[in-house]
């Protein structure tokens, strides 16, 4: 009888004490660690929860972090503001005008964190530069992390096609992406996507649906379009800048592939039902030669990509080669397009003062002569608090061919400061 009263008292001794503990049950483990989002590139990464969270911190490259109490809810609050003088020089022989520009070129204001769980997070960006209502709405999405092989991700951001382009703007070496990446990237669209990494991010993924008809713009035909990313970082990684920001000690270096295929219709004489996707758009490869399909058709696209860079000891490399094919299903045309960029840069003052070379080229139409159009940029970047703060100062020269008449050549020199708190 002694020995069954112990162990009933150590029964509810025990049974007291854990009552007594605080209740977690209801929320996310205080050391569960934050999930990696790398969906896209430019999705910040939760903060990790600490054992006394504080309501309201400061994290530099997420702004302002807000957590309730009981770390059920987390909510980054940042920006991207850039603001720039151009001046421009357009060649007389294609009737160009000169012209001095100021101009705020992006304010991007943006939200992110988690919600009930470290694995459930969710962003929300708007582009307030943007004149058009139609595009304001950058980014809108939850990601649901199951394991580092699997996270699933579903609203609108940017498609899973080039390297350069799922950078954020703000990490850029240049004031814009290249020539090449502009021509052939579809950019943001609205679908689902899963993610995930193996062998300790040595391998990564990326394979969803998307509408295919591009930023806030609902399908209304029965088509989709499939995107597939594979990324294969053969010897470490390449951190969250273009730039060799963190002056890698030994040589880093990635390879990745990626494409997609869809179906557009021509909706007007020079315009395809897609206005808002960059290849599809006014300079891209597809855009470009609107003019070549009926009126009404179906134009079958599809178009893949290859990509490298490297960083070793504040060096930076790296280029990507495009393809693109379309054919209407009515008047049997045939477009072949290809495009690449090859860019370096160095730090002279470690972390500091980057210079950079571009090179980039695109070919329009491999069927057609004289329209092709390649850009020259050279750039220096002094980072006074990384990329959250910095100046820049470019200059590009634009050889472009014509059908008729001489070549033109435009240059533009670029002065731009950069605050991304």
């Amino acid at each position: 009888m002694r020995k069954r009263r112990q162990v009933l008292a150590v029964a509810l001794g025990l049974l007291g004490a854990w009552c007594a503990a605080p209740a977690t049950a209801d929320g996310p483990s205080e050391a569960a660690a934050a999930p990696d989002t790398a969906v896209p590139i430019e999705a910040p990464d939760p903060a990790t929860p600490a054992e006394t969270p504080k309501p309201v911190s400061y994290v530099e490259g997420r702004g302002v972090v807000f957590r309730t109490p009981d770390n059920l809810f987390e909510a980054s609050l940042g920006f991207n503001l850039q603001v720039r003088y151009s001046h421009i020089d357009l060649d007389a022989v294609a009737n160009g005008i000169d012209a001095d520009q100021f101009r705020v070129r992006r304010f991007k204001l943006f939200l992110s964190g988690f919600a009930f769980d470290p694995r459930l997070t969710w962003r929300f960006q708007a582009a307030f530069e943007n004149t058009a209502a139609d595009r304001i709405l950058d980014d809108a999405w939850l990601n649901w992390k199951f394991t580092d092989a699997a996270a699933v991700q579903f609203g609108q951001y940017k498609t899973p096609f080039s390297r350069q382009e799922l950078y954020n703007d703000g990490v850029l070496q240049f004031p814009e992406r290249s020539f090449a990446t502009d021509a052939f990237k579809p950019s943001r669209d609205i679908g689902v996507m899963a993610a995930g990494s193996f062998l300790g991010n040595s391998l990564a993924y990326q394979g969803g649906v998307f509408g295919g008809d591009g930023q806030n713009t609902l399908r209304t035909s029965d088509h989709v379009m499939p995107v597939l990313r594979l990324l294969w970082n053969v010897l470490g990684t390449m951190g969250n800048s273009e730039a060799d920001l963190q002056d890698h000690e030994h040589i880093a270096l990635s390879v990745g592939a990626d494409g997609f295929l869809n179906t557009l219709r021509k909706t007007g004489p020079t315009a395809f039902e897609a206005l808002t996707l960059n290849y599809a758009g006014p300079a891209g490869w597809l855009g470009r030669n609107t003019g070549l399909f009926q009126e009404g058709e179906d134009v079958d696209v599809k178009s893949w990509e290859f990509e490298a860079q490297l960083k070793w000891e504040g060096l930076s490399v790296q280029g990507e080669y495009y393809r693109g094919q379309a054919s209407g299903d009515t008047s049997g045309v045939r477009l072949y397009s290809y495009g690449w960029y090859g860019q370096a840069g160095f730090f002279i003052i470690p972390r500091k003062l980057d210079i950079a070379a571009r090179y980039s080229y695109v070919d329009f139409n491999r069927n057609v002569a004289h329209d092709v159009v390649a850009v020259v940029d050279a750039a220096s970047t002094w980072y006074f608090r990384a990329n959250s703060l910095k100046l820049v100062v470019d200059y590009s020269r634009t050889h472009r061919q014509r059908a008729t008449g001489m070549p033109a050549n435009d240059q533009a020199i670029i002065v731009q400061v950069q605050l991304m708190p």
